[in-house]
């Protein structure tokens, strides 16, 4: 079992006030997808991602990408070469969906952008970590004095482009996961749909790997309170329970009922599942 506090998460200002335009993160999955690497500048003259001498939207925008679960990067810790390499993910929203366009792609870029290991900590700490502070509905100012006392400083812009990423079209405003309207920040659940259950099924397996690589089930508490399989996506237990049938339907897991908490054991490996994530699109 990983303990939470073993996390990769990206640092609080990771962005630099950037959003995550999908434009850019789709010529970063090109760049990568040709097996290319190169410093900041390299990167921003093959993909076209704005940068300056010292600053610009190639750093962000990587990071975007590694939070989101579409790539990770190759034995780059301590060089300025950067080798960004495609995820399971990250290859079949390349061939199927390139720009990001789509309701599914967006939520789940988004769920692995919220996970407790190598998620964003801003988006962490508001969808996972804060949900018993925050709840589903909450002012601006909450979220901000949550995070303040989070973070321990007293800062005026901490949110940063979190609420925006979902308001702006150029990123994730079709998954919309977040509104603001008069100061007034409401979160969005993710959709119980069944074109949704081979990504909710492949998001799922990936966090049993992660989290519980020794074991062959894993009791659905215990993936909630470590990967926020439930909480995370905002869904009540109702929901959550439809959602775990709809995944269990396409095949991906067998549900144990018999014990409690519910145990949870996959039937298909996490690289076959993410192949799927675009099967039932019509």
């Amino acid at each position: 079992m990983v303990r939470r506090n073993e996390n990769r998460r990206l640092p609080r200002n990771f962005h630099k006030t950037f959003k995550p335009e999908r434009q850019y993160i789709n010529a970063l999955l090109r760049f990568a997808a040709a097996g290319n690497s190169g410093d900041i500048q390299a990167i921003a003259s093959a993909t076209g991602i704005p940068t300056g001498v010292s600053s610009g939207k190639v750093p962000a925008i990587t990071d975007y990408c590694r939070g989101m679960g579409l790539i990770r990067l190759v034995n780059s810790d301590r060089t300025a070469i950067k080798k960004p390499e495609l995820t399971n993910f990250g290859r079949v929203v390349l061939l199927e969906d390139p720009f990001l366009k789509t309701s599914i792609t967006q939520w789940i870029a988004h769920l692995h952008l919220c996970g407790p290991l190598t998620g964003a900590d801003i988006w962490y700490q508001t969808f996972f970590a804060g949900i018993s502070s925050l709840g589903m509905t909450f002012s601006r100012a909450r979220l901000a004095s949550h995070l303040e006392l989070v973070y321990g400083v007293t800062k005026t812009n901490l949110i940063g482009p979190l609420v925006g990423t979902y308001e702006d079209e150029a990123s994730l405003k079709t998954c919309g996961a977040l509104t603001e309207e008069e100061g007034l920040i409401a979160r969005k659940s993710a959709p119980v749909q069944d074109e949704f259950g081979f990504a909710y099924g492949a998001w799922m397996l990936q966090q049993m790997n992660e989290h519980f690589p020794k074991l062959r089930q894993v009791a659905l508490t215990d993936l909630d309170n470590q990967a926020g399989w439930r909480t995370i996506p905002g869904w009540d237990p109702s929901s959550g329970i439809r959602v775990l049938e709809l995944i269990e339907r396409k095949g991906l897991i067998i549900v144990d009922r018999h014990m409690e908490p519910w145990l949870v054991q996959p039937r298909m490996t996490v690289e076959d599942a993410w192949r799927r994530v675009y099967d039932d699109l019509i």
